[in-house]
């Protein structure tokens, strides 16, 4: 049984006080933890990411997931480093919201992922790092990649990534990915889009996925990165 309940993380020096998190709790818990934040444009209540919190749930992992300060306040996302101060203390936030000395993974929907690495890479206390969609680079811009704070990021890595995402050129990514000091998972879903959204037309069997099917769909992949953070 998971139980989902809303509260509020403080945070300071943003455009908001606080902001509106949902509380993923099991029953029974395993460890570890996780914080999820959603992509630039969207808020915690997308489809995709309540669908990555619920798989993460059910198989007993506390979930965090929440807004960050712009969204909360309804505005533009900025620079994503821009974000990372409000990420620091949101994790924080979490954390006590839990309690106890749980380990950590954090992430996010695209943006929320990307803010989540940069985080990691100024040293956030976490055990590893799932990306929902990273957005390695600009729509149709391969050359300005978004990897330079990559080699600070010291823990394992999931990539959750579609073959038709214009954020991520999977040919760039496997190149990347050689620049994380610790070992990194590619997941690759055929046909997905940046959301992991799967048309008729893409799918290699004819049948649509909406985005919260195709992560739901991950669990065990989920369930087999988690295992092997302890190995």
């Amino acid at each position: 049984m998971v139980s989902i309940h809303r509260a509020k993380l403080a945070v300071e020096g943003a455009a908001v006080d606080a902001v509106t998190a949902a509380i993923h709790e099991p029953t029974r818990r395993y460890r570890p933890a996780v914080l999820l934040m959603p992509g630039a444009g969207g808020d915690l209540n997308g489809d995709g990411l309540v669908a990555l919190a619920d798989t993460l749930a059910d198989l007993r992992h506390p979930v965090v997931r929440a807004n960050l300060p712009h969204q909360e306040a309804g505005r533009s996302a900025p620079r994503a480093d821009r974000s990372v101060p409000a990420y620091l203390q949101l994790f924080e936030a979490a954390r006590k919201e839990l309690g106890g000395r749980l380990p950590w993974i954090a992430g996010g929907k695209s943006y929320g992922g990307r803010v989540a690495s940069m985080a990691a890479a100024q040293g956030m206390d976490v055990s590893g790092l799932i990306f929902y969609g990273y957005p390695l680079h600009p729509p149709g811009k391969p050359d300005r990649l978004r990897v330079d704070h990559w080699p600070r990021v010291r823990v394992p890595c999931l990539f959750l990534q579609g073959d038709r995402d214009p954020f991520c050129d999977l040919s760039l990514l496997e190149h990347c990915v050689r620049k994380l000091p610790r070992r990194a998972t590619v997941h690759v879903v055929a046909g997905g889009d940046h959301s992991l959204r799967v048309t008729g037309a893409a799918s290699p069997t004819g049948s649509p996925s909406a985005p919260a099917a195709t992560v739901a769909s991950l669990r065990d992949v989920l369930r087999s990165w988690i295992a092997s953070l302890a190995a």
